[in-house]
């Protein structure tokens, strides 16, 4: 997390030259393919070039290193000489305790504070410990953490104590977070156009950081950034990610789903009530959806649904819509549909990609939407759905609403649990 650096330790900056490296030491190089789509290094690995700050930054073996002895009374960050707008952003970090961070879009405040978007990263080294690797947080500004990309995404694919691969996106109001090729945040936000690139020491106890490979893209205005390549997080059994339905039974009309260019599953609007069914069926699991549906679109996730039958009334249906007037809270996104009411309300802004978290652990079902809780419910205790089964299958609807309306589905997996002992 970001603390004000303090006037007592503000250091002279060191005046550089602007960076435009396309080589470089060690592992600072570009790949091939790299250069041909345009990235240029951001650090050479054997100097400070391009970038201003105090002196408990340092080159060592081609790694940008920055130290806290524990005397720190406030954080401390390099800085970008140069600003950037649009780009894709990759790096290779890695954490010795401590907390750290990379600024970008980022504006340098009063006493060399930065004022941006935070990509945020700790390391506690204890799993199970609370973390802010994924995480999107605004520094100098009123929102603190922005998303939470730690629950259920970042930590299914952390790496503690060794190297990390973390991606940023800015294209306009988009702003895109990937770790170890997931992405962890995916919104819009028009807070922050363009601004230094600023790479955080959190005053505290002793830590160090190390940061190598540090390259960027430029993007041109209106260029659409690359489709995530994403590996399944180790533990998690791929059902779609972008290449075939093979998991899945069409339920309906085939042509009601298509899988893009970009590796997305699209749906339509036309047909209704066709679905996706998994091949298999669960009990007890963690299911991983990513969607986005357009302006007055309707669709929805199943669970525990039956072979036959209407998938919503013999399982549950996790909501999806953006029909105008909006939903009631019983009908609206973040739903068990009709049965358990979205409590809080989840954002519903369309056309934005969003991440389904649903917990299936006996009869207690959660559902989360991005970073919020929408349902948290045992139901056993609820008359409507007391009875429904523990087990069944996982399916995708298509768009349930009519021509000019879609839905898009990517990077669907799903972890099977083991039910703790009593439930």
């Amino acid at each position: 997390m970001n603390t004000r650096l303090g006037t007592a330790i503000v250091a002279t900056l060191m005046a550089l030259p602007a960076l435009a490296q396309t080589t470089g030491v060690g592992d600072n190089r570009l790949t091939e393919a790299e250069r041909e789509a345009g990235f240029r290094l951001l650090f050479d690995g054997q100097s400070l070039e391009g970038w201003q700050g105090p002196d408990c930054w340092s080159v060592e073996d081609g790694m940008l290193v920055g130290r806290n002895d524990g005397t720190l009374p406030a954080s401390v960050y390099l800085y970008s000489e140069e600003t950037f707008d649009d780009f894709v952003f990759r790096a290779s970090c890695r954490l010795d305790g401590g907390n750290s961070g990379i600024q970008f879009r980022t504006e340098r405040g009063p006493n060399d504070d930065p004022i941006g978007y935070q990509a945020d990263m700790s390391d506690e080294r204890t799993v199970g410990a609370p973390s802010y690797w994924g995480c999107l947080y605004e520094a100098g500004g009123p929102r603190g953490v922005m998303v939470d990309g730690w629950a259920g995404l970042a930590e299914t694919v952390i790496r503690r104590g060794d190297w990390n691969e973390l991606e940023i996106i800015c294209q306009g109001d988009r702003v895109v977070v990937r770790l170890n090729g997931l992405t962890t945040v995916d919104i819009e936000d028009d807070a922050y156009s363009d601004g230094h690139f600023a790479i955080q020491i959190h005053q505290g106890p002793a830590m160090a950081a190390f940061f190598k490979n540090i390259r960027l893209k430029p993007l041109e205005a209106g260029e659409l950034p690359p489709a995530p390549e994403v590996g399944v997080p180790a533990g998690w059994t791929p059902l779609f990610t972008g290449s075939d339905l093979s998991q899945f039974d069409v339920v309906g009309a085939a042509e009601g789903f298509a899988i893009t260019e970009e590796g997305v599953l699209r749906s339509e609007g036309g047909l209704g009530g066709d679905w996706l069914r998994s091949k298999e069926q669960y009990s007890d699991f963690i299911l991983h959806v990513e969607w986005r549906v357009s302006p007055g679109g309707n669709s929805g996730v199943f669970i525990r649904s039956a072979t036959e039958g209407a998938p919503w009334e013999t399982g549950h249906e996790c909501q999806i819509s953006n029909e105008q007037p909006p939903r009631d809270d019983l009908h609206c996104t973040g739903t068990l549909y009709g049965t358990v009411a979205a409590n809080p309300r989840p954002d519903e802004t369309p056309e934005i990609w969003r991440t389904y978290e649903i917990h299936c652990v006996g009869s207690r079902i959660s559902v989360i939407v991005d970073d919020t809780r929408t349902v948290d419910v045992d139901a056993g205790a609820v008359d409507a759905i007391r009875d429904k089964p523990l087990v069944g299958h996982i399916g995708l609807q298509d768009s349930h609403t009519g021509e000019g309306y879609w839905v898009e589905y990517r990077n669907v997996w799903i972890k099977e649990l083991e039910r703790p002992v009593g439930r």
